[in-house]
């Protein structure tokens, strides 16, 4: 009988996770993403977030390489052209 009831105690976690796991993908109710398990430290905050310095730095970059793209020359130095 302790048999049973230990097994029975140890599978219950495991059923519980797949019946949920079930009822998440027949309904619409209990979804589970990706970003609902964000890592975060104490005092610290979320460790994977990207913060606004990445983002400005991205934005630069983008805007370098539309920029390249419309003019393909790299700049340079010097006066060029009419000269008075």
């Amino acid at each position: 009988m302790t048999v049973l009831l230990t097994s029975l105690i140890l599978i219950a976690p495991f059923a519980l996770a797949a019946f949920l796991g079930w009822a998440a993908h027949r309904s619409a109710a209990l979804r589970w993403r990706a970003d609902q398990f964000q890592a975060s430290a104490p005092m610290v905050g979320r460790l994977y977030e990207r913060d606004r310095d990445a983002l400005r730095v991205e934005h630069d970059l983008d805007a370098i390489q539309s920029r390249f793209e419309r003019n393909p020359a790299w700049p340079v130095s010097g006066a060029i052209g009419e000269r008075r």
